[in-house]
């Protein structure tokens, strides 16, 4: 994480250099991972919408499947923050689409991304452990 970043719930904030958080929307939902499962597809590698959802499929082993319209708003605001770029490619049958490729600040957004996820699991599992023991304790009382 960013130095004096710690875990928070919310939205919004800012990293330095005025960098977007990548807390924005995160919340619990299957929503909250479309802009890092994004990520995690650009990394491995650019494509078009079509080609970025089946990549975020199997990358989750199908357990998070993105709506096209969701993952097309991700990248846009993704674009306009300067961590996406796209491009206009003819496709092999059918209407020219766009193709997605991460900027150098995109690859840092992801690394963000990677600290705040792991950051989020182990607050996640301090949070089960409590209410396991708590549950437990009323349980047996």
């Amino acid at each position: 994480m960013t130095a004096g970043h710690g875990f928070h719930a919310g939205r919004g904030g800012m990293h330095g250099g005025g960098r977007p958080c990548c807390r924005r929307g995160s919340g619990s939902g299957a929503g909250a991972f479309v802009e890092p499962a994004a990520l995690a597809a650009l990394a491995r590698q650019g494509g078009h919408g079509y080609d970025l959802r089946r990549e975020i499929r199997e990358l989750t082993g199908g357990e998070l499947e993105v709506d096209a319209g969701g993952l097309y708003r991700v990248l846009r605001r993704l674009e306009e923050d300067g961590f996406v770029t796209s491009t206009w490619a003819e496709g092999d049958s059918g209407p020219q689409r766009r193709e997605y490729e991460l900027t150098a600040e995109g690859r840092e957004l992801a690394s963000d991304w990677v600290a705040h996820l792991k950051e989020r699991q182990r607050v996640a599992a301090r949070v089960a452990d409590a209410l396991s023991s708590a549950l437990k304790e009323t349980d047996t009382a």
